[in-house]
């Protein structure tokens, strides 16, 4: 059922708007302050989710070039023959290699016998293959024929049940030796779940390599992008765009599976395809390195390339054998923007570019400069030294391209560039709540302006986020966004991550374009990135926030808590816990009868309990919890007992205020590789760290007393009777307002963004000094509740919609409607 979202506003409008809630702000245009950064606003490209493959890509067929498997034809069947993988590299005798990687390939083709009349080859796609009447498909194939003539093929789209969609006869006499077949389709019926087929007239024995199917493309480009996704992109107005990744870039257990460009470009049937291991599926880069720098072109995008400095996930290269890494980086860049004369310059045009693309920025290593830069369990090996080796090289053959380093990557809110070394940007990745992101309004107000330029490379709300996210996400990261807004000195760059998800396949939540094989649409996140680079200017101009919304008080039932104990990829020992509530002791039942604290199978962990009723822990599972059978509804009370780390990375977890494994807090004592002390708390499945943070570190085999003090908000950790955490616990619901306005010089145009988190509407004001309003419209993204989400069944549920602004007076006030749990966007036209 479709909701009138306009009317249940209208309706709720006079429900919630209370007449002395109000939002003011006051913006003096002629105050002007930093310049906006023409590229604050760009993307991040990473192929997760079957992001490319049967995503952006456009190829239809799935594994076309029979290398998925060399066993068995993946994802093909037969109706009438007999089909078998063989190896046949006989289209490439004579060729010289494109790379070294490719020179350990071993090309596989299907084998297809035909034994009667009308055997034929069948191919789903991915997820099926969207048939769409009137649509002209472009297909291609190699065929060798060994034994036979197949006389007349038939290539069709069809429906499940069989029934043709679309066919084209291809009458072609065959010779010997490989040859490429190509013609069109076109569909008479629409179908998102079409199959393939290529049926053969008469018997015989024939190989196929490379069956591909294109529909349209974005662009018109050859070997392109699929129209929808790349318009979601462009829509976007990317000033720059990262790729290809991300852990992809790095790979995982051997070097084959890390990213190189070079076995990506040049005809689809040279490129052996890998493994993309990080996210398990394998790729067949026919959304190669070329194509990146394409897309990024037909964007409108500066290309900013993610380069492997010989670290993939499980080991690494030694420092002194990094060359080889070294010579592909700087090979790649002068495929970008070397001169035709050159090498890889010449192979860019042979490929159809001779001007260069202009290569503006390179990331040196993917989150690769953490803790343990001595073994690498982090992916650090030796990162400042690899940064300089390959930072050298750069800037002494492209010293026109910004080089971009890594900081941590996770475990703390400040990472740092914890060395000499010289650097253009800065890395920064932040995975978090709704409510850390609006936290962060004022984050970099205080960064040192002579430092390196700050880039958050990724960001996304990770936890709270609902199913496939949620607009409390959304204005989490507008709040954020706009605080980048407010330091775009300083905070020059930003992408959020990840894009893509085909919804058939997911290794990552949330992801702000969710699609399929004919559909596809933008969460409330993706409206915020949209919104955002279409309505800043380059000045920031001075903007002062008044705001009255009183936070809707809810009764507060009496909810009763329980406490436990937690392990994180860590065995630990717990023993003598004991409950005091305002003074008087409860009878806690033995640490054997405690319970599961959540319900994942990966977090059971495995939890044993001795004579003596120690309970340990002892396996490596994340999140493993028990919980007391007992419970409290008081909002004061003491745990103690004891607790032992006896092996692992972390140390160990206090659990209190456990209501399910969605709402619960704990103190994690030696938590990020038993470096820190903090408190973390859980709400509606999304986690927060509630600051304080404190530096860390406990032995292993040693016995510690703790003690944890709750006393409403207020939470006090200590251990052996020191003091390790204090801090306050705020409401899980996010309130608050926040607002900022930008200044476009050129056009006179002025931007104010206002963000309320808060369950209550209200009225609101824009008084201008400096300058009058000559006339102004509003666009409004808004849910009717913070866990409201688009989905494929109803995607427009969030989507910007426009909404009502008044000038009143001489032009210098502005009026408006403030509806609850929006993201509101005043476009105004000065005189």
């Amino acid at each position: 059922m479709k909701t009138n979202r306009t009317f249940i506003w209208g309706l709720l409008s006079c429900l919630c708007m209370s007449s002395w809630a109000q939002v003011n702000i006051n913006v003096d245009v002629a105050q002007k302050g930093i310049e906006i950064s023409p590229t604050l606003y760009g993307i991040f490209y990473e192929d997760i989710n079957f992001a490319s493959d049967g995503g952006l890509y456009a190829e239809l067929i799935r594994n076309r070039s029979f290398e998925y498997n060399a066993g068995q034809p993946e994802f093909w069947k037969a109706a009438g023959a007999e089909i078998c993988l063989v190896e046949d590299n006989s289209k490439f005798e004579g060729q010289e290699s494109a790379t070294p990687w490719a020179e350990k390939w071993t090309d596989h083709a299907l084998k297809v016998e035909t034994a009667a009349l009308g055997g034929k080859i069948i191919n789903e796609g991915y997820w099926g293959i969207n048939a769409v009447a009137g649509t002209q498909y472009k297909l291609s194939f190699w065929i060798k024929p060994e034994k036979g003539n197949p006389g007349k093929m038939k290539a069709s789209l069809a429906d499940r049940n069989g029934k043709t969609l679309g066919e084209t006869i291809i009458e072609r006499k065959l010779k010997k030796g490989w040859q490429k077949v190509e013609t069109t389709i076109v569909a008479e019926a629409s179908d998102p779940q079409a199959v393939f087929h290529l049926q053969f007239e008469k018997p015989g024995t024939f190989l196929l390599d490379v069956v591909s199917l294109f529909p349209p493309t974005y662009k018109g480009r050859e070997n392109g992008c699929r129209i929808d996704l790349a318009e979601k992109l462009e829509a976007l107005h990317p000033a720059f765009m990262r790729f290809p990744g991300g852990c992809y870039v790095e790979g995982n257990y051997k070097p084959e599976n890390a990213y190189h460009w070079e076995r990506t470009v040049g005809p689809v049937e040279r490129r052996p395809g890998h493994m993309n291991a990080n996210w398990g599926y394998p790729t067949t880069d026919g959304l190669g390195f070329h194509e990146f720098l394409l897309l990024s072109e037909d964007l409108g995008a500066k290309p900013l390339y993610v380069v492997n400095i010989g670290i993939w996930h499980g080991g690494c290269t030694p420092l002194n054998e990094l060359q080889p890494w070294i010579d592909e980086c700087l090979n790649a860049l002068e495929y970008a923007n070397g001169p035709v004369t050159s090498r890889y310059g010449k192979m860019r045009a042979e490929n159809g570019h001779p001007e260069p693309f202009n290569i503006a920025y390179i990331e040196i290593g993917n989150e690769n400069y953490n803790y343990h830069m001595e073994n690498n369990s982090d992916q650090s090996d030796h990162y400042p030294e690899r940064y300089r080796m390959f930072y050298d090289a750069i800037k002494a053959r492209f010293p026109e391209v910004q080089c971009i380093g890594n900081v941590e990557s996770w475990g703390t809110d400040y990472p740092k560039w914890r060395n000499s070394h010289p650097v253009d940007i800065l890395d920064e990745h932040y995975y978090r709540t709704p409510q850390w992101f609006a936290d962060q309004y004022n984050r970099f107000d205080n960064y040192d302006r002579q430092g390196p330029v700050i880039y958050p490379g990724e960001y996304a709300v990770t936890n709270g986020y609902g199913t496939t996210g949620n607009m409390n996400a959304a204005m989490g990261e507008a709040i954020f966004m706009m605080g980048m807004e407010n330091n775009a000195d300083i905070v020059r760059m930003s992408s959020y991550a990840p894009i893509f998800v085909n919804e058939n396949q997911i290794q990552w939540r949330p992801d702000m374009i969710r699609f399929n094989s004919g559909q596809s649409f933008g969460t409330p996140s993706y409206w915020v990135q949209q919104l955002f680079p279409t309505h800043v200017g380059n000045r920031l101009v001075k903007s002062d926030l008044q705001w009255n919304i009183p936070l809707q008080e809810e009764r507060e039932n009496a909810v009763p808590v329980g406490v436990g104990v937690a392990t994180w990829k860590t065995q630990a020992s717990y023993r003598n816990a004991q409950l005091i509530v305002e003074g008087a002791d409860i009878l806690l039942s033995g640490m054997k009868d405690w319970k599961s604290g959540n319900s994942k199978p990966s977090y059971q962990g495995t939890w044993s309990t001795d004579a003596d009723g120690i309970l340990r822990q002892t396996s490596d599972a994340e999140e493993s919890m028990r919980v007391s059978l007992e419970t409290t509804a008081s909002k004061r009370y003491t745990y103690k007992l004891q607790a032992r780390k006896d092996s692992g990375d972390e140390g160990f977890m206090i659990v209190f205020n456990y209501v399910d494994e969605k709402n619960f807090d704990w103190l994690n004592l030696g938590g990020w590789g038993n470096t820190k002390t903090s408190v973390e708390t859980t709400y509606n499945g999304g986690r927060n760290n509630l600051g304080g943070d404190r530096k860390d570190h406990y032995e292993a085999g040693k016995w510690y007393d703790i003690q944890l003090d709750v006393d409403g908000e207020n939470i006090t950790g200590m251990v052996d009777g020191k003091v390790v955490y204090q801090g306050k616990k705020k409401s899980g619901k996010m309130h608050g307002v926040f607002a900022n306005s930008t200044l476009d010089e050129k056009t006179n145009t002025l931007y104010t963004k206002v963000v309320n988190l808060c369950g209550t509407g209200t009225k609101g004001t824009v008084q201008l000094a400096g300058g009058s309003a000559e006339k102004a419209e509003m666009v409004r993204l808004y849910g009717l509740s913070g866990e409201d989400e688009n989905t494929m069944q109803y995607p427009d549920n969030i989507v910007p919609r426009p909404a009502k602004v008044q000038t009143t007076g001489d032009g210098r006030t502005l009026t408006f409607d403030v509806a609850p749990y929006s993201v509101n966007i005043i476009t105004t036209k000065l005189k």
